[in-house]
């Protein structure tokens, strides 16, 4: 299956190419986690996921077409 990845910030080192916007193949039935593992991001890098605009965990399949972005959490005060 094929998925839409947007990576922000210093995820963006986590992109083939170094490019923040890409399509990536992974099997049928693939989870985030998984998706994370093919990209090398760390599981515990302190990031926020979005799948179709909605939060999303590691646990989280993922569909044909689906749309993921990652970006960094912000702190603020």
């Amino acid at each position: 299956m094929r998925i839409h990845v947007t990576l922000y910030s210093e995820f963006k080192t986590f992109a083939p190419g170094g490019t923040g916007s890409f399509d990536l193949d992974l099997p049928p039935g693939a989870s985030l986690g998984h998706c994370f593992d093919c990209l090398n991001i760390p599981e515990n890098s302190g990031h926020t996921a979005l799948v179709n605009g909605r939060r999303a965990g590691l646990d989280t399949l993922l569909r044909q077409g689906d749309h993921l972005v990652v970006f960094p959490l912000i702190c603020g005060g």
